[in-house]
């Protein structure tokens, strides 16, 4: 794996740029902010995603680490390639990415090139909450009820759900105690799939 270049910047077009390294151009496709702070003729430093497939190795690169794990996470998700995954990336922030996709934030989702509403949902439920927690969507730390809410969430995250989910299945049920929510909770994710 390629995860960062340093090296003096020697060309760059709309979608690519070039760094030579120990006497090779490495090209890398990024997004038009990484590219924007590059500089011809300058000593740059970048982040880099390598995506092999069978006829090609192709260089991404970003302007953070932040950039490129979340890049690497989208690559995750069925449907959602290379191209598509820059095409997020040159919309929203990593944070805000984490943000739509923890809140369930469909509308956000779609405003990303080539992202439809199938692909939106495909990415909140694939990728779940491995872009990192939001503040506030958490559930409250109780309930009415006399049983922590946080802890059947965080119970809901440990067995696959991501916390968004999690949390939406916590709000819905009625339940007295934690053992109880929990179970009613999987009931409610369960109908959700079905």
């Amino acid at each position: 794996m390629i995860s960062i270049i340093k090296g003096e910047v020697v060309s760059k077009t709309l979608d690519r740029a070039t760094v030579l390294v120990g006497g090779l151009g490495l090209e890398f496709f990024a997004t038009p902010n990484t590219l924007a702070a590059l500089v011809p003729d300058t000593v740059a430093t970048v982040q880099t995603y390598l995506v092999v497939r069978e006829d090609s190795l192709t260089l991404y690169g970003f302007a953070t680490a932040s950039e490129r794990d979340t890049f690497a996470t989208l690559m995750q998700v069925k449907g959602i390639g290379p191209k598509l995954g820059l095409a997020a990336l040159s919309v929203l922030s990593p944070e805000a990415l984490a943000a739509a996709v923890a809140n369930s934030d469909v509308t956000t989702l779609q405003s990303i090139p080539g992202v439809g509403k199938k692909s939106a949902e495909r990415m909140i439920l694939e990728i779940g909450d491995k872009l990192g927690g939001v503040p506030g969507a958490v559930a409250p730390a109780g309930t009415a009820s006399g049983f922590n809410a946080s802890t059947v969430v965080e119970a809901l995250s440990n067995l696959g759900y991501n916390q968004a989910l999690a949390t939406e299945a916590v709000n819905a049920v009625q339940a007295s105690d934690a053992p109880t929510a929990l179970r009613e909770a999987l009931k409610y994710l369960g109908s959700k799939r079905g």
